[in-house]
């Protein structure tokens, strides 16, 4: 009886305890929605913060499935997807659809618009500036983005991931437009105005974690670096901030202190926690490349095709490594790769225009290559490399009229000036050949393409003591600079010191076997020096790699005879 009796007591305590917590949770409820419609920047941070832990449990595994489902508009099977089907091409099925041609769309169009620049056919050219025009960016991106103008599918990833980490999110509106003023200031240099908007802004605002790091991110502009990583670790396990953006300025201003260890540690971390997101794998391949730790370079590029294999970048990226490494035609056919996935990244363009003129002695290719790059991105670099090819080939009159009209283009860039120089160098006027490497120089004093054609004008105008000062100075901004010791092989083979002629042209081989030249030199060298079984056997790898001196050439029959 009595223990029935406790039972009958306790079960409408129980009841009263469970419709409370109800009626507790129901005001706490609306009591939420309520806040959460006033203030409506609040309201995702909750959302942002559970799909942020949600989206970072995902493994590659997933993100592999979720690239086997990707959308096939077209239903050919290409690889390309519905992004860069329906928002970077705009492919009209009728017309560009692959079945049956062994090529997904990319290449397909790509094959269109070579043939129209190839074949000067002015109406296919007309057609294909007509649909540049509808390659335009998608309207159904953020107006705020419109000003990227035509996109590829690299911007379009890139669209993608700065809505992703938008560090915005949950910031009073009146703080969103001073960091954006803050932004501006920074952009147009005036990084004093920007620190005093950011320095106002917290005096309201202490712990706002964003505003911290709009502050590191001008002390960092500042180069007052010790300054701006002491504000990036002070927020560093924030999780308003936490993202792929902020490990790379902690890697970049560890960099910039010297702390490469960090630097790698802190890129690597932020892809372990951010798989997704995809220029933190360039950066860090850079940095290998940069070291010449070339099989390093191309892991990392390689585990970022793992999460997004259709990033151009990233071919563009194994390109290079390849042509370092000494294998052209591999640099060549990734770089055709490139294009095939996104045709309307200029820079792959421009790059095979390049390999064409330089490598491949082919003016003609290079030439379609180059206007490609330049209707899809009109600026100065691409403008200078069609000039320079219609100066090759022969065709001064159009190389002089677009020579104006790139000088009249505002932002002209180091790399477009060298160009000029280049052009000059080979029509044999080195009066106008040095005069542009040393505007290239000013404007950008870490060029060290420029420092040395700069070394070679002068060394081709008997200034060698001052070609020695330029070439040494290409070598110490750039010590992986196969070209620089190959003249500087040169210079101390005309000056008869032969060990350091040696020394240097094998240095330069053994950056970039690939280069002919270096070859030729050492050849001369053991010429020089009496060993002619020795010149002919460089002499004769020169020729393979393909060298056309006809001195060389001759000289290489007359020993074999």
């Amino acid at each position: 009886m009595d223990y029935n009796s406790e039972k009958r007591n306790s079960f409408p305590i129980v009841v009263t305890v469970l419709i409370s917590i109800l009626v507790i949770s129901f005001f706490v409820l609306v009591g939420g929605l309520v806040y959460f419609i006033y203030n409506p920047d609040a309201a995702s941070i909750p959302g942002r913060l559970i799909g942020r832990f949600i989206y970072h449990k995902v493994s590659v595994v997933g993100h592999g499935i979720y690239l086997q489902t990707i959308q096939d508009p077209d239903k050919d099977k290409d690889g390309l997807s519905d992004l860069a089907e329906t928002e970077v091409y705009k492919t009209d099925h009728s017309k560009f659809s692959s079945n049956g041609s062994k090529l997904n769309d990319g290449e397909y169009i790509y094959s269109i618009y070579k043939k129209a620049f190839d074949t000067n056919d002015e109406k296919l050219v007309n057609q294909y500036q007509e649909n540049l025009e509808v390659y335009k960016q998608s309207t159904t991106l953020s107006d705020r983005y419109k000003n990227l103008g035509e996109m590829s599918l690299d911007d379009a990833f890139n669209l993608r991931g700065l809505e992703k980490y938008n560090f915005y999110v949950g910031v009073p509106n009146d703080v969103i437009q001073l960091v954006k003023d803050a932004l501006v200031a920074r952009q147009r240099g005036d990084y004093d105005e920007s620190l005093k908007l950011i320095q106002g802004a917290l005096n309201e605002n202490p712990e706002s974690a964003i505003l911290k790091y709009h502050l590191g991110l001008t002390y960092y502009r500042l180069k007052q670096d010790e300054k701006a990583l002491a504000v990036y670790e002070s927020i560093e396990n924030d999780p308003a901030v936490n993202s792929p953006l902020l490990y790379r300025d902690l890697a970049a201003a560890n960099y910039a202190l010297g702390n490469y260890d960090k630097f790698v540690s802190y890129l690597e971390l932020s892809i372990k926690k951010f798989p997704e997101d995809l220029d933190q794998y360039l950066v860090l391949s850079s940095y290998y490349r940069e070291k010449n730790q070339l099989d390093k370079a191309e892991a990392v590029v390689n585990d970022g095709l793992k999460i997004e294999p259709r990033y151009a970048s990233y071919y563009n990226t194994l390109a290079i490594i390849a042509g370092l490494k000494g294998d052209n035609k591999a640099e060549f056919e990734l770089y055709k790769k490139a294009v095939s996935y996104d045709f309307c990244y200029a820079a792959g363009h421009l790059n095979m225009a390049i390999l064409y003129h330089q490598y491949f002695d082919n003016p003609k290719d290079a030439l379609v290559e180059a206007r490609i790059a330049l209707a899809l991105d009109p600026t100065p670099r691409h403008l200078s490399q069609v000039i320079l090819i219609y100066s090759q080939l022969g065709n001064t009159v159009k190389a002089g009229e677009l020579e104006t009209k790139l000088l009249n283009m505002k932002d002209i860039d180091a790399g477009t000036l060298n160009d000029l120089g280049l052009m000059y160098y080979r029509s044999e006027n080195y009066k106008k050949a040095e005069m542009y490497f040393r505007k290239a120089i000013k404007s950008d004093p870490r060029l060290s393409n420029a420092h040395n054609n700069l070394g070679i004008i002068l060394a081709s105008s008997n200034r060698y003591d001052e070609a020695l000062v330029s070439y040494n100075k290409a070598i110490e901004i750039n010590p992986n600079y196969a070209n620089a010791y190959s003249n500087l092989g040169m210079y101390y083979t005309d000056k008869k010191d032969y060990p350091k002629a040696i020394s240097n042209l094998n240095k330069a081989i053994q950056l970039n076997p690939s280069l002919y030249r270096p070859y030729q030199n050492l050849g001369r060298v053991y010429i020089l020096m009496g060993d002619l079984a020795k010149g002919k056997q460089y002499y004769q790898k020169a020729v393979d790699l393909g060298d056309k001196d006809p001195i060389v050439i001759r000289d290489l029959k007359q020993m074999s005879q």
